[in-house]
């Protein structure tokens, strides 16, 4: 059965950003006894118009994607180097280009999964676009999932705790899925958006 949790941690900022090149991540080694640095790829997917690809943006780089070339940016991976967790976090950020979906979730360690938080739920579609993932998409059952809620510096902090459990009900029929964290985010200011790579890094999710 799929294990949902939500809420706050203390904020670990991301250090450093470098491209590279699709492929290039090898498997997460979580575990100790190797001495070779650990890695995670990260891909952002979301509804149309949530900001998955600002949000890969962000945590890549600490800043607002402005402008169109940089948003665009993300559709390329980006690694950040987390001393904190001593490993390198490669982010993609594909958002609703579906297209795209197919070439880079078989090899996702980490599914990132993006809604417009400002806006009411439709929990119907979002359900069936995040299990399409799965079903369609060749993302491996068992990937992690960490949900963010974005815009939230839009509504109201009851508002964005109502939408919160919205999204728990709409998640919990994911039978592929065992591990789901959702987090309230904000793209545009940055709010809570340390403390959600901290939860794609594996701090508060059991690989």
């Amino acid at each position: 059965s799929s294990s949902l949790q939500h809420g706050r941690w203390a904020c670990i900022p991301t250090l450093a950003c470098r491209h590279v090149r699709p492929g290039v991540a090898q498997q997460v080694a979580m575990g100790g006894g190797s001495s070779a640095p650990k890695e995670i790829r990260a891909v952002f997917i979301g509804m149309p118009g949530a900001g998955a690809k600002a949000l890969a943006g962000r945590a890549a780089t600490g800043e607002f994607p402005a402008t169109e070339a940089e948003s665009s940016a993300s559709l390329e991976w980006r690694q950040v180097r987390r001393t904190f967790e001593e490993l390198d976090l490669h982010l993609l950020g594909l958002g609703s280009q579906t297209g795209l979906w197919r070439e880079h979730l078989p090899s996702c360690q980490v599914l990132v999964f993006v809604v417009d938080g400002s806006k009411d739920i439709d929990a119907t579609k979002v359900s069936s676009t995040f299990q399409s993932a799965f079903k369609d998409h060749g993302l491996p059952e068992g990937t992690p999932v960490v949900v963010l809620l974005n815009k939230m510096d839009l509504v109201e902090a009851s508002i964005g705790e109502e939408r919160k459990a919205i999204m728990a009900a709409s998640m919990a029929g994911g039978g592929a899925m065992t591990q789901c964290k959702i987090c309230n985010v904000s793209a545009k200011t940055g709010d809570d958006v340390d403390e959600a790579v901290r939860v794609i890094c594996g701090n508060t999710l059991t690989f």
